[in-house]
């Protein structure tokens, strides 16, 4: 029984993984498409309209959210279940619907912040918006605690491939941008509502209610993950908020897009999820030394993956602008390639050990000290390097917060400061990649020069060319560092 739920759990980790690849890869061709068919005023009002959604919830929602896992999984029955669901629903569904009423009743405010009067046209969106957003966001946790992990691709592809066809729909009509809105959240209104068919289905007796006692539970337990979240999401936004503050809309577009992280962080983000448990259990067992030896291997192969994306993003930064969103928003380049800095630093969870050793205090504080860094410094980077200095701030700041932690680690752990990372593997990667960087970017230039390819396609050949030489170098010590990972303790 135990090998066939290993068994089980191993599937469905690698059909999430490769549901969350289909629906990234979806997602950028939808951001690449919206790029290109919208003016800059559109996308950065379109921006605008979402970052406030995205504060105002994270605010008022208190960590609801992500208390559906924690509280379906320690159910004992089926009763407790459908007790939570009903109260989760309603407490959820109530306070969506009264972010949406704050959201209409404070469009002046918003559009004196932003200086854009285009955002009064949508208040249908942020009306209705932050119900979907709020819905949808529990169908995750609920599916699989349920254990219907293949109901949960299809919502998810499907989810995508809606939104996608949605922009399409609109283009192909010769549509404008408030018929693209209407439409899209037509699409979330239709899957909000699939989200409540889905409960029902597997929760029969699940209905709308309220429970003081329960509700005062969950808010115990909500309300301090829910403060994180803010932090966080706080984080993400600043550098966009100190833009609209200062510079025009059409410039906020520009850095939306300069600003998004590639998606290409999904192998750190797995190996967290599959590391943690082995971590607790050799910490546990003071094998301190083996857990430590097992998350270095982890984040150089991690590392190397996103390595040689950040540094060849950073090198081919102006082609890679204009594929990925047009060449409209090559003035975000300089923007875009600190964001390729910024990603070096995803090769990892650099709090992993202190929550292996329940030692969270400190990860909240340093995201904390993180946010508030960010916003001093964003202010005073933007004066002194003018519109990528918000992004120099979260670079800085990152650093910052990944040292602290790794610094609190050793101290916790009683360990060197050098052995707590792999720094000389990393740093050989580094090295590998700047030194091939300057090779091919060198050739680039020279081709370009004597031939009349498109620079776009020459670009890439380097690219692909780069990444096989890369590979070749690195296989050994690669192979090594997995069979260390996979080795059976």
């Amino acid at each position: 029984m135990a090998d066939l739920q290993t068994s089980r759990t191993g599937n469905d980790a690698i059909k999430l993984t490769a549901s969350k690849v289909i629906v990234m890869l979806v997602s950028l061709v939808s951001s690449m498409l919206l790029s290109r068919f919208r003016t800059l005023i559109e996308y950065g009002t379109y921006s605008q309209i979402l970052m406030v959604i995205n504060l105002v919830c994270s605010l008022l929602m208190l960590g609801l959210p992500n208390s559906i896992n924690y509280f379906l999984a320690k159910a004992q029955d089926q009763n407790e279940k459908n007790k939570f669901l009903s109260v989760y629903y309603a407490l959820n569904t109530l306070l969506s619907f009264v972010i949406g009423l704050v959201l209409v009743l404070t469009i002046p405010l918003i559009e004196g912040f932003f200086k854009n009067e285009l955002i009064r046209s949508f208040w249908f969106f942020l009306a209705l918006y932050p119900w979907t957003k709020i819905i949808m966001s529990s169908i995750e946790n609920f599916l699989i605690v349920y254990q219907k992990t293949t109901m949960l691709i299809i919502y998810r592809v499907a989810n995508s491939i809606a939104l996608l066809g949605a922009i399409l729909i609109v283009q192909a009509f010769h549509g404008d941008f408030m018929q693209y809105m209407l439409l899209f959240l037509a699409t979330e209104i239709v899957f909000t509502v699939w989200t409540y068919i889905l409960v029902k289905q597997s929760s029969p007796a699940f209905k709308l209610g309220f429970d003081k006692k329960l509700i005062l539970t969950i808010f115990k337990f909500s309300i301090p993950i829910g403060l994180a979240s803010t932090v966080g999401t706080l984080n993400i936004e600043l550098g966009k908020l100190v833009i609209t503050s200062f510079l025009s809309t059409e410039d906020l577009a520009v850095y939306t897009n300069a600003s998004k992280e590639l998606p290409v962080t999904i192998i750190a983000t797995s190996m967290t999820a599959v590391l943690m448990p082995k971590i607790v259990r050799l910490l546990q067992h003071e094998k301190k030394e083996e857990a430590i030896h097992l998350w270095n291997s982890a984040t150089a192969i991690s590392f190397a993956f996103l390595c040689i994306i950040a540094v060849g993003c950073f090198v081919f930064a102006p082609e890679v602008v204009t594929i990925l969103y047009s060449e409209k928003y090559l003035g975000g380049v300089g923007v875009f390639r600190i964001y390729c800095l910024v990603l070096l630093f995803r090769c990892t969870y650099f709090g992993m050990m202190l929550n292996a050793t329940g030692t969270t205090k400190p990860v909240f504080y340093s995201s904390v000290g993180s946010l508030l860094l960010n916003i001093s410094l964003s202010y005073v980077c933007f004066f002194i390097f003018g519109f990528i200095g918000p992004a120099v701030a979260t670079l800085l700041s990152t650093v910052t917060m990944a040292l602290y932690q790794l610094i609190y680690t050793c101290k916790k752990l009683n360990i060197r400061f050098r052995s707590i990372f792999p720094w000389k593997q990393c740093g050989i990667y580094l090295v590998i990649n700047a030194v091939l960087g300057v090779a091919f970017y060198s050739a680039k230039v020279f081709l370009c020069k004597i031939t009349a390819i498109n620079p776009l396609l020459i670009a890439i050949c380097m690219g692909c060319v780069w990444a096989a030489v890369f590979a070749i170098i690195i296989f050994r010590s690669i192979k090594n560092q997995w069979y260390f990972l996979n080795k059976e303790r």
